[in-house]
């Protein structure tokens, strides 16, 4: 039986229905230098290979136990056990925490091993990253990664990262935190790198119809700012973002990530954390609602192409609802004629270049399904201006 319109269209809504709920639920992953553990596993395989044991059922015990000394799954913080990391690191995981997220997966590099070492453990599951690493080379590893990572992602992984070079950072899916020193309200003091953790759950588990912009940051006492006022805007126009002491607490400023460069695929509304969120949620529930109902089960005609254009604007008119999209503008998906003509062109179809739009919408190209889409994303409220005229 021919699967239809319908089905489709009932899980696009499920997915804008559920979309603020998801954005809120982020899955997160912590990298830490840590050696707890591992010194106990070194020591069991030195011995297995002192005493020249073949078995493979011990060779595969040492294998599992090694996996799981380097990556640990939490769905809150009640699950970490306190034995298997440093006291610095604990207290940074009980700091992710201090945000509601879906769960956070937990890597530790040990005291011999490199961040390239721990690179398969970082799954496509994975929303928001941060590496507790103190140099910038460290930093620009996973800042490379991510960016990497992205070019064949379908679900785009995000980085909070500290102290980036500015070259080294434009990129939308990277957050770059740059204040030096920040006082918990318990009055100990930590370095920049040792509150990612803290930021990466905030990130993680910040709601779509909002902002982290101005998020007040409970656990702090203080912060040691950037500089003056006019420093902080430089910063924040620079990509960074920062932490300002308000009267109520401490703040982050304005919820920006490190993209600077502003091209046609990079406006400037990508800056914005909130933006990229959205973008993100919208490109992951298309692919993948795609790749599962529709890749490979209908033919490539227009008539079923419209099928599943159908359902993306079902879609973005429920995202609009979600105030995701902007009610008010004319959010809609369309063949993208031109492309679809200069494809025929290149491959000697020179006909094409006299086609009406019609025919070139009926004239589908082998597999390739060439959409569009305009839309337009609502930020939060962030700026005001307010004339009172006497």
């Amino acid at each position: 039986m021919k699967i239809g319109l319908p089905n489709i269209q009932v899980i696009f809504q499920g997915l804008a229905n559920t979309a603020v709920v998801r954005s809120s639920r982020g899955v997160a992953c912590l990298i830490v230098k840590d050696n707890t553990g591992f010194e106990v596993l070194a020591e069991g395989k030195a011995k297995s290979r002192k005493e020249k044991s073949t078995e493979e059922e011990q060779v595969k015990a040492l294998s599992v136990t090694e996996e799981e000394k380097i990556i640990q799954e939490y769905k809150g913080f009640t699950e970490v056990t306190k034995e298997d990391y440093t006291d610095k690191n604990y207290k940074i995981i009980e700091d992710v925490f201090l945000t509601d997220i879906s769960k956070l997966f937990v890597i530790k590099i040990a005291n011999e091993k490199t961040f390239d070492d721990i690179k398969p453990f970082i799954n496509k599951e994975i929303n928001w990253i941060a590496y507790i690493g103190e140099t910038k080379e460290e930093q620009k590893k996973l800042a490379d990664f991510v960016k990497l990572e992205n070019k064949t992602r379908a679900k785009r992984l995000k980085a909070i990262c500290y102290n980036l070079e500015q070259a080294s950072a434009d990129d939308m899916h990277i957050v770059n935190f740059t204040n030096e020193n920040i006082t918990k309200t318990d009055g100990t003091t930590v370095v920049g790198y040792e509150y990612l953790g803290r930021l990466l759950g905030v990130l993680a588990g910040c709601r779509m119809d909002t902002s982290v912009t101005y998020t007040v940051l409970s656990d702090l006492k203080s912060v040691q700012e950037i500089g003056d006022t006019e420093a902080i805007n430089t910063a924040i126009g620079n990509g960074q973002l920062v932490l300002i002491n308000d009267d109520d607490g401490v703040r982050i400023a304005r919820g920006v990530n490190s993209l600077q460069t502003n091209d046609k695929n990079h406006t400037e509304d990508m800056k914005y954390i909130t933006i990229v969120e959205a973008m993100d949620l919208m490109y992951e529930d298309i692919i993948n609602t795609f790749k599962k109902v529709y890749l490979g089960r209908f033919k490539n005609s227009y008539d079923n192409q419209v099928l599943l254009i159908s359902a993306i604007n079902s879609y973005f008119r429920d995202l609009a609802r979600e105030e995701i999209l902007d009610p008010n503008y004319n959010n809609t998906t369309f063949v993208d004629i031109e492309k679809q003509r200069e494809i025929w062109i290149s491959n000697g179809k020179l006909e094409a270049q006299n086609w009406s739009d019609i025919e070139v919408k009926n004239n589908t190209f082998r597999t390739n399904v060439y959409l569009q889409a305009n839309v337009k994303f609502l930020n939060a409220m962030e700026d005001l201006l307010f004339v009172v005229n006497m």
